[in-house]
């Protein structure tokens, strides 16, 4: 019997793949904050980004900008979507963004770096339980209307506790003895065999998009394949267009009277499931504290390399700071945005295989 059970369950997994894919049809992209991470989501430059209408799944450690890149994505829909014409969707008329901080906590100057109205104008929840959040969710898609757009956000994953397993918590601790159960189970199988199925239904046509935030694990006693996971692992897998794994690869500072000071870090962003383009892209990423991502300081470092001291625009030399300034004030991000684009473009075509068409 359990042999059957584990075909059917891998027979079912097969058609949700299969399924899945017959979705992907004029898929539309809102950007992510920088271009060069547009590309390596999409593959397109000026009008990629992340998913419209579909899932989105952000995984890393803590302090790799995962929460950041949930909030550049957040300001984005709020401030700049409103009026925006679509193939998939009626014009947006009214946008919605709600940040669900199950962690319950957040760090971020929010109203300095994306100012009082869109503090003011996000709704801020906290969901408890995976099943709370499953209902929290499932009836702002049920509210979704035409012309309304929905950017729903769940920071994390990893902190949502199973209504069960908090029942259990609460119990032992009247009780004053040792928890009974397992743990773990019934959170995955209310993703997998509840959640995930339902919600792709839910949201199929509407204007709505779902950002997961996931914490990585430690797989204890690996030697070989992937040493880190993810709460949702396989349900994610499926049910997701774009998994980005996010990774801190320096800090960046500055020395002022002999005093060393950390104003930055730079994140490494690897697709590592993607059905919108091609997966396993990367794009390094500059990140500000209390600014965010810094499009053009990220698009000079993949242009010029990270450790270039001077860097050539038009015939004259700059330094990176200066380069970075005389394009912010002369306007001329678009330019910047091109020349990335150029040469990603150059690096795609010389990795791909000349090889004759099979079919006609």
């Amino acid at each position: 019997m359990k042999i059957e059970r584990d075909l059917q369950e891998k027979d079912s997994e097969e058609k949700v793949e299969q399924e899945v894919a017959v979705d992907d049809v004029a898929v539309e992209f809102i950007y992510t904050g920088s271009i060069l991470l547009n590309l390596a989501a999409s593959g397109k430059g000026r009008g990629g980004g992340w998913a419209r209408g579909r899932i989105v799944n952000f995984v890393g450690d803590g302090s790799s900008g995962k929460t950041l890149m949930a909030l550049e994505l957040a300001a984005y829909v709020f401030y700049k979507m409103v009026g925006n014409t679509s193939v998939n969707f009626p014009p947006v008329k009214k946008v919605k963004v709600i940040y669900d901080n199950a962690e319950g906590v957040m760090d971020f100057p929010i109203e300095k770096m994306y100012g009082k109205s869109f503090k003011e104008g996000v709704t801020w929840i906290s969901s408890q339980t995976i099943q709370g959040w499953g209902r929290n969710v499932t009836r702002e898609v049920l509210a979704n209307k035409p012309g309304e757009m929905l950017l729903y956000i769940t920071d994390s994953l990893d902190a949502l506790s199973s209504q069960e397993g908090l029942e259990r918590f609460e119990k032992a601790a009247k009780n004053d003895k040792e928890e009974e159960g397992a743990y773990g189970t019934e959170k995955a199988a209310y993703l997998s065999k509840s959640f995930f199925q339902n919600m792709r239904s839910l949201m199929a046509g509407k204007d709505v998009t779902l950002v997961i935030i996931s914490q990585i694990r430690q797989k204890i006693g690996v030697t070989f394949g992937e040493k880190y996971s993810r709460t949702g692992g396989k349900a994610l897998d499926f049910y997701t267009h774009q998994v980005c794994w996010l990774s801190e690869i320096e800090k960046l500072k500055k020395t002022f009277r002999g005093e060393e000071r950390v104003y930055g870090i730079r994140i490494l962003a690897k697709m590592k499931r993607n059905k919108t383009a091609k997966p396993f892209r990367e794009a390094k990423l500059v990140i500000l504290f209390d600014y965010g991502i810094d499009d053009i300081s990220t698009s000079l470092s993949y242009l010029y390399g990270p450790k270039a001291k001077l860097l050539s625009w038009e015939g004259q030399d700059y330094s990176h700071q200066d380069l970075a300034k005389y394009i912010e004030d002369n306007h001329l991000q678009e330019e910047l945005s091109r020349r990335v684009e150029v040469i990603w473009d150059e690096v795609e075509e010389a990795s791909r295989l000349d090889r004759l068409k099979r079919y006609e």
